[in-house]
């Protein structure tokens, strides 16, 4: 019985410090100062003058086998332990914390964003053996979601308990939970805790009944599920060679605590150091309850063929089949192997003789249940947009069991209540949900939900189910039913969220399709695009809009209800924009790879067309547009911004991949050469070379946008020093130019938080209300109470 809460392994405070030598700026007139109270900036920033080395320097080869020389002055800030790195971010800091304050309403929107982001939150309900149901909660204002427990779904969540609660790991709230999952049986709980947003874990574990916790704590783990054997004994989970190395005598302690010591604060992690260091070889590990780490049981390490690929593993629910998805890097195409269990765990050894199943890279095959010797997997062999496929462990043979859709994406699918599917498509961005009989592949039901984002659980062994949908302007309502009672029984509401901090019967969403040529501009596609703004909105070309992206990793950016942006159009008379940019998978692995390698400008030309849209269609001009985006959007957006530089205003850069000639060469960083390029490939370097933002900054341009880039000194996937150097360099270079134009370069630099998972929600509040200042104020937005 699995209920699984993961990251992916691809979603500030005041520092002190004495700023260094500056540089000279020119005399500022008084017409130039009235364009920088135009753009919300009365006086002229004086940069820190950040030591540059010119010695430093990386060779490449391009396509030609000519050799490329690359400056990298910054180099030094790649080590975020040095007292120069502490100096730099603590100068950064002063800078962008002078910035922020001057902003008439920043507090305002704080204290109005803490107030109306004070309502419940809740994940989707599991079911467990035991009968009882959990869910995430947080009561609005809590750092952390807590995991409760409900006896009966007759009772209401206000007579939940409280299985665990990560508020209580640390003073600062900054030790979060990365993933849970349940025993088959349901007896045990495991769980694994992060601290300072890092994307290693400890994994614990908890006897539900007593809430007591066992003696096995796993330490130094990294993207693991925590799939259980069917037989209870034991999970499986990730981690990579040499990890242990790292740890502090007082971690290692951990394994080794006495009963008085295992309180509600032994859920605590160790401070995290920073590490930045690349990571290789992923192993996984089979972990026997009540056995020492050391006697752990290796059943995968990615060396020679596998070097730089990545295993996820999981059980089948009937205890058959352990299976194993074997990826490289991020590239979704996969080879797949399974190991015959036999509903025990005895049979697992070191090193097994893997069935592989499939063992070529050519299509997406991902597990989703199986029945006696049947494999039932989610392919695109001969579907674009996705089929169910069964294939037999013995004989091989092939049986299609769904067939494609011509028209939505097959997204997801869940076994429920033994024979039948939970199928979820994707339909222009927006999620639709079906009942289909197993065996037959019949569909049996349309669910009658409205618009928005579906995410549903259900499990084989249990008959009732779960759906949870919100939208731009719907938060979170989750339905059940029991399909005991009937396959066409009604949904009824478990729980709904009220949100009255604003009128959303005032805000209307649009959704726009928008031509985009790309790179061939004898292939124009439709770009989808969602508008979500007053419905009294007056097209006068005069509204400040902002607009998110991510176009990356065939991650399909869906309707979310962000009551952040929802405040600002409020306050500001503003326009929130999602762009479904190629690169993602709204239309599945051909949308995706139309924007990824060598194809990665469409992403950037799909953003600008869309920006041109709005501004001739009057929604906005050049000179009220903000962009953004995070991670993969943060290299989105500012590679957009030395494409367009012209087009946007302000763009808001949060914890970007910015150095494209070394990304690689930091923890993970590797396994995203399948989707930007290897720089250290000639033809490769060919892809990189023209977008990598840190190295296309313009160096005279007549427009620029004001910066705002945010990172943390705790990420250990998109390592802090792709947002150093790359604001260093801005500064360097642009420093003058933008203090003519009278717009900002600064970054603001979190502390003790990682890349985004597991922030409390204090920093999130803080965050979001620094962004949405900054891009109000960039624009000479008007605050309206």
């Amino acid at each position: 019985m699995n209920v699984i809460r993961t990251m992916s392994c691809f979603e500030h405070q005041d520092f002190k410090g004495v700023i260094g030598r500056i540089s000279n700026l020119q005399t500022i007139g008084e017409e130039l100062d009235q364009n920088f109270k135009y753009n919300g900036m009365s006086y002229p920033i004086t940069y820190p003058s950040v030591r540059r080395d010119p010695s430093v320097s990386d060779t490449y080869c391009d396509k030609s086998s000519s050799s490329v020389i690359v400056n990298d002055p910054y180099r030094w800030l790649e080590d975020p332990d040095s007292e120069e790195t502490t100096q730099f971010v603590s100068e950064q800091s002063i800078i962008s914390q002078d910035y922020l304050n001057r902003i008439p309403y920043r507090t305002k929107f704080f204290e109005h964003l803490k107030e109306v982001f004070n309502i419940p939150k809740f994940s989707c309900p599991s079911k467990q053996p035991n009968g009882k149901y959990y869910y995430f909660m947080n009561t609005g204002l809590q750092n952390q979601d807590v995991y409760y427990e409900l006896d009966s779904l007759s009772k209401s969540t206000d007579q939940a308990q409280i299985l665990i609660d990560p508020n209580k790991f640390s003073e600062d709230g900054t030790v979060a939970i990365q993933s849970v999952n349940f025993s088959h049986d349901g007896k045990i709980f495991c769980y694994s805790v992060s601290d300072a947003g890092s994307d290693w874990s400890t994994i614990y574990f908890m006897d539900v009944a007593s809430r007591n916790k066992l003696d096995d704590i796993i330490i130094r783990t990294r993207f693991s599920s925590l799939h259980w054997t069917t037989d209870n004994r034991g999970i499986f989970y990730a981690t990579y060679a040499d990890a242990l190395k790292n740890t502090t005598a007082n971690s290692t302690k951990k394994e080794n605590k006495t009963e008085e010591d295992k309180d509600e604060t032994t859920n605590a992690v160790e401070p995290t150091t920073i590490e930045v260091t690349r990571i290789d070889t992923q192993e996984i590990y089979f972990h026997r309850l009540g056995t020492p780490r050391s006697s752990d049981i290796c059943i995968a390490r990615c060396i020679d063929d596998l070097n730089e690929h990545y295993f996820s593993v999981e059980t089948s629910d009937d205890g058959q089949y352990l299976i194993a998805s074997i990826n490289k890097g991020t590239l979704r195409e996969n080879k797949l192997w399974f190991l015959p269990l036999l509903k025990s765990s005895d049979s697992i050894v070191e090193q097994p003789n893997w069935t592989k199943l499939i063992d070529n890279m050519d299509f997406i095959y991902d597990f989703v249940t199986s029945q006696g010797d049947l494999l039932y997997l989610k392919t695109n062999t001969q579907a674009e947009n996705f089929r169910i496929i069964t294939i037999n462990t013995k004989t091989k043979e092939i049986k299609e069991i769904i067939s494609e859709d011509k028209n939505d994406l097959l997204e997801d699918i869940t076994r429920v209540y033994e024979k039948y599917f939970l199928v979820r498509y994707l339909s222009h961005v927006k999620s639709v949900l079906y009942l289909y009989e197993m065996e037959t592949g019949r569909q049996l039901r349309k669910f009658d939900l409205p618009i928005g984002n579906i995410s549903v659980w259900g499990d084989q062994h249990e008959s009732e189910i779960f759906i949870r949908l919100e939208s731009f302007l719907s938060p979170t309502t989750i339905y059940t039913c029991d399909l005991a009672q009937s396959l066409d029984v009604s949904l009824t509401i478990f729980k709904r969220i009220e949100f009255e901090g604003v009128d959303l019967k005032a805000l209307t969403t649009e959704q726009v399709f928008v031509d985009s040529n790309g790179l061939d501009s004898s292939n124009s596609v439709k770009v989808p695009m969602f508008l979500i703004h007053r419905k009294n909105l007056e097209k006068n070309g005069q509204n400040p809009t902002h607009i998110y992206v991510y176009g990356g990793f065939s991650i399909a950016m869906k309707p979310f209800f962000s009551i952040a942006a929802l405040l600002w159009i409020h306050h500001f008379n503003g326009i929130f924009v999602l762009a479904n940019v190629r690169g993602g998978a709204e239309y599945g692995e051909v949308w995706h790879k139309d924007g990824y390698k060598y194809k990665k400008k469409n992403t950037y030309c799909d953003l600008c067309a869309c920006t041109e849209w709005l501004i001739s269609n009057k929604y906005t001009q050049t000179e009220k547009v903000s962009i953004t985006g995070g991670s993969n959007g943060g290299l989105t957006v500012a590679a957009c911004a030395n494409m367009r530089p012209d087009l946007f205003a302000c763009v808001v850069i949060q914890v970007g991949v910015l150095d494209l000639y070394r990304y690689h060469k930091f923890t993970i960083g590797y396994y995203w050469c399948g989707e930007y390029g290897n720089p250290d490939i000639p033809e490769e370097f060919e892809w990189v070379k023209t977008i990598s933002p840190l190295h296309n900054i313009p160096t005279n341009p007549t427009k620029y946008p004001a910066i705002l880039v945010l990172t943390a000194d705790h990420d250990d996937r998109v390592v802090p020093a792709h947002s150093f150097k790359y604001i260093s360099q801005l500064q360097y270079q642009l420093g003058e130019i933008m203090n003519r134009l009278g717009r900002p370069l600064i970054s603001r630099i979190d502390v003790r938080a990682g890349h985004g998972a597991g922030k409390p929600t204090i920093k999130r509040i803080e965050e979001l209300s620094d962004i949405y200042s900054f891009v109000s104020y960039t624009l000479g937005a008007q605050w309206h109470d």
